[in-house]
């Protein structure tokens, strides 16, 4: 029989008693296993909603903790009347192409339960939003599971909340309600230069937190890692990569071009200025800046596994991620093989990788390769399809080549190693390029990290933004005009 962590039972015994809540317990305590054990008695089927990367590490957890039948849909087709498993596992992405037949197994019963994975998945108004909401509509048990329920902002929770049915989501006018009082909502008008004034609903603001947290409780539980484990420390450093000379003129001259555009597209309103191609602009600097490390990044790494450690390292870019992994392969290790002649043998490391374009089928493969297999040393990953999710509690060290901009992004991916089942201290290190817009960036996802933390943690009642980008966009924008 699997052994359960005191807080698990307790996070069982909470979702059984209440059949709709939120699970927002911190990355890495086990949530996927309270789900299921919250559901195992149930003589109906469980529907799990995730992300495409988590469906076969879903199959695994249930197989583990309870084994019974799972049946994984993969595509935007399959027949309903052949799945007969008690379990069924579906992504995110295709849900709105399965409806039709998942409405209808739900009225009827037949599905009891739903669990929503990574629940923010379903903020927003997307079609796949939307889909979710009409399939949770009707069942028995709903648990939304997420280790972030405020990214960056309050909107964010209002459809879990539709999802659990919380009574503030049932009154008359109810989402404008909880606009008004929990985002700051508000009308407001953005003049533009060549057309007539835009006039929208403003909710990106955050107020009367503490008001919030006592409606969802009995709704909501949220333990950290500090006060139900005894995990090792998780200590995090940033690593100032200095350029060389050919490096710093390649910055410069993207620079260049961002001034240039600032000059031709002069802002008129410093709060307006959000323009995607100024947002494309800002893109390049930060790719400029994210190879300029990657030299960098190979070598310590390299030094990390000639003291036996295993590294991730996490990037937004494609070409960052190939240059790495590109660098990676090229380091040798002494797996402890010798010559006739007794000199060690140095052989290529292996590397795991997990990006967008990685098969479905394969990532799996790529994260129990890291975990089990010796010679893989390194796992790359893109940040969005590496960052949730998975368990990397092989590595102690992880690294990020580049940055998101909200920090709740990092905290996920940083927790793929320090979670249960890990032994070592964990060091995380940011690698930012000196002189450059990186040191602004690091220095606000600090400052929002810190207003998150206090705002989920109850010290806090306010967010003055709802992510970094605006606030690093005016501070860029004022720099280069200069």
């Amino acid at each position: 029989m699997m052994e359960l962590f005191e807080h698990q039972k307790t996070g069982i015994e909470f979702l059984k008693k209440r059949k709709r809540a939120i699970l927002a317990d911190e990355m890495g305590l086990g949530k996927t296993l309270q789900a299921i054990k919250a559901v195992e008695d149930s003589r109906a089927k469980t529907l799990v909603i995730c992300p495409a990367s988590l469906k076969i590490n879903w199959q695994r957890e249930i197989q583990n903790a309870c084994p019974e039948d799972v049946f994984i849909i993969n595509g935007r087709k399959a027949d309903d009347t052949k799945i007969e498993a008690k379990w069924i596992v579906i992504n995110y992405d295709v849900i709105t192409n399965h409806k039709d037949w998942i409405i209808p197994m739900v009225e009827s019963g037949k599905i009891e339960n739903i669990i929503l994975d990574e629940a923010h998945y379903i903020k927003g108004r997307s079609i796949r939003a939307k889909a979710a909401i009409e399939i949770t509509k009707n069942a028995e048990r709903i648990y939304c599971l997420t280790g972030t329920p405020l990214l960056n902002r309050p909107i964010e929770l209002w459809n879990l909340l539709l999802a659990i049915k919380h009574p503030m989501t049932e009154a008359k006018a109810a989402r404008t309600r909880f606009s008004t009082t929990f985002c700051g909502g508000h009308l407001r008008t953005l003049i533009r230069r060549w057309a007539p004034p835009l006039r929208f609903w403003d909710e990106s603001g955050a107020t009367n937190l503490g008001l919030l947290r006592k409606h969802l409780m009995g709704h909501m539980v949220r333990r950290k890692k500090a006060s139900v484990l005894n995990l090792p420390a998780k200590v995090i450093d940033v690593i100032e990569v200095k350029m060389t000379p050919t490096q710093r003129r390649e910055y410069d001259n993207a620079w260049d071009s961002y001034v240039e555009y600032l000059k031709l597209n002069p802002p008129e309103n410093m709060k307006n200025i959000m323009a995607t191609r100024q947002l494309v602009e800002v893109q390049k600097l930060k790719q400029v800046c994210s190879k300029i490390k990657v030299d960098k990044i190979v070598d310590d790494v390299r030094n990390a596994i000639e003291q036996g450690e295993k590294v991730i390292v996490f990037t937004q870019y494609v070409e960052t991620l190939n240059r790495i992994v590109a660098g990676m392969k090229k380091i040798k290790y002494d797996f402890g093989q010798t010559s006739d002649y007794g000199k060690p043998i140095l052989e290529p490391i292996e590397v795991s990788v997990l990006s967008g374009a990685t098969k479905q089928a394969d990532r799996q493969k790529a994260v129990d390769s890291f975990q089990e297999n010796e010679r893989v040393k390194v796992f790359v990953a893109n940040i969005k399809a590496g960052g949730v999710g998975i368990t990397l509690t092989e590595a102690s060290i992880v690294i990020f080549a580049d940055m998101d901009w909200t920090p709740e992004i990092h905290s996920q991916a940083e927790d793929r190693a320090h979670r249960i089942g890990q032994n070592k201290m964990v060091n995380v290190f940011y690698y930012v390029t000196q002189d450059t817009l990186e040191m602004d960036i690091i220095e606000l996802l600090a400052k929002k990290k810190q207003m998150v933390n206090e705002v989920i943690d109850g010290t806090k009642d306010r967010i003055s933004n709802k992510s970094i980008l605006p606030e690093f966009i005016k501070r860029m924008s004022e720099r280069a005009i200069k």
